[in-house]
């Protein structure tokens, strides 16, 4: 089961707020920076501004591709999160997987990624439709990356599948 206390829920309806806060009065943008340091060989570290940890990707970890990637179900969960946790929406367990595709030969770029949202839950079917629209809709990384490749999403809902996210 999937846990959010009682702060973790007060935070996040009061997020949610600022969110549709934001939303109303329409182009209101922000900013994140990282900075990426090369160390040997394949080696390079990442370290997000006014913040105290790292990452890092050489031959012996994630590749960048994958750590890109990652990054559409990263944000995703952000959003899952949010929503279920300011709505009281319970999830038993959430697993996003994300497939890429893209070219070995130049120009090099991504043709398409797919992602499947796998969702065990004793919600209603309209209710876990909603958390799934609103999490695609609201996550930044989804957004981008579908005006440059083409960007499918699945549901699994208690191990069926439930379609294509975008027709909901």
């Amino acid at each position: 089961m999937v846990n959010f206390d009682d702060s973790f829920r007060v935070r996040m309806k009061e997020r949610m707020a600022r969110f549709s806060m934001f939303d109303q009065r329409g182009n209101v943008t922000s900013k994140v920076s990282v900075t990426v340091k090369k160390g040997d060989n394949l080696l390079s570290e990442t370290k997000p501004e006014n913040q105290d940890f790292t990452w890092a990707s050489d031959e012996n970890g994630p590749s960048p591709l994958s750590y890109f990637i990652s990054s559409l179900g990263m944000c995703q969960m952000v959003h899952y999160a949010e929503r279920a946790g300011s709505m009281n929406i319970r999830i038993d367990d959430l697993v996003i997987k994300v497939d890429g595709k893209f070219t070995i030969s130049r120009p090099r770029f991504f043709t398409e990624i797919e992602y499947f949202v796998d969702i065990k839950s004793h919600e209603s079917f309209e209710t876990i439709r909603e958390l799934v629209k609103s999490a695609a809709s609201d996550c930044y990384v989804t957004n981008t990356l579908s005006k440059a490749c083409d960007v499918k999403g699945f549901l699994i809902l208690n191990g069926v599948q439930s379609g294509e996210i975008n027709q909901f």
